[in-house]
């Protein structure tokens, strides 16, 4: 791996990458330019096969796959390639990454969009989605404006996306089932290697991460010597989100396994 060295904390305003260098202004401009032009042209295109709600949700499926694609290439890329001087948890916890700041700018513009867009439909804005991207979007605030954890972000935020994208197949399979009847393969190899990605980044691996970021924040809070400008209550804010989203991994891998155990009767069935 590539030897990178963790870059010292710049002084900057706290919106510089929130806003002012032009990033997630970019970002959230190009999405919802994207979702207005991909709503009509799909209704205008499937009139039958694909309905009003059809449209909306395979538009915004279309839509976000690009953030995610591009939260998981940062966080790949990231991981295994810029994070190898990150040894100590003080530079875990403080010190900041290149690739942390484009995972944290993407994903952040795309949790805000994806919170704002899902009050339109019902099937986005459930209690634990809302909350999702709520709390997804005030940690990757923080990261940006403190900034703060750049190694685990490029984790939590970057490398868990890669089974979102197969994901997003998946969801147009669904959105658009034409689309499945003709292609079954396609779909199959999707729901295949998302429930592999999911495992492997939102289990297992995700487990491992998770264990090492509580080590270190609690680590910092049971010495009490964080930075002034890292107070206890954002350490204890984000292991809580952690435990938060370790949780959702846990209800979403149940329904994992019980649409895969759906998925493979059948084509057991189909065999027979």
């Amino acid at each position: 791996m590539a030897k990178t060295k963790a870059v010292p904390v710049p002084v900057a305003n706290a919106m510089d990458l929130i806003w002012n260098d032009g990033v997630v202004p970019a970002w959230l401009l190009g999405m919802t330019l994207g979702f207005v032009l991909l709503f009509p042209i799909l209704k205008a295109l499937f009139p039958k096969t694909c309905r009003k709600r059809g449209a909306f949700l395979l538009a915004f499926e279309l839509v976000a796959a690009v953030p995610l694609f591009m939260c998981a290439y940062y966080g790949v890329t990231g991981w295994f390639f810029q994070v190898d001087d990150f040894t100590t948890k003080e530079q875990r916890l403080y010190d900041v990454s290149p690739a942390a700041v484009k995972v944290l700018q993407t994903n952040f513009a795309f949790q805000t969009w994806d919170f704002a867009v899902s009050f339109l439909h019902k099937e986005l804005n459930s209690p634990e989605m809302l909350a999702h991207h709520s709390i997804a979007a005030l940690l990757c605030y923080w990261g940006l404006t403190m900034p703060y954890m750049h190694y685990y972000a490029i984790y939590f935020f970057g490398v868990s996306e890669v089974s979102s994208v197969p994901l997003v197949v998946v969801d147009i399979c669904k959105y658009y089932p034409e689309f499945a009847k003709r292609f079954p393969s396609v779909e199959f190899a999707a729901k295949l290697a998302f429930a592999l990605f999911f495992i492997l980044v939102r289990d297992v691996f995700w487990v491992y991460t998770a264990v090492t970021v509580w080590s270190d924040g609690v680590g910092v809070l049971r010495q009490g010597n964080n930075p002034e400008k890292y107070p206890a209550y954002v350490t204890a804010g984000v292991l809580i989100a952690n435990a938060f989203f370790s949780t959702l991994q846990i209800v979403w891998t149940g329904k994992l396994l019980e649409g895969a155990k759906e998925v493979f009767g059948k084509n057991a069935k189909k065999v027979k």
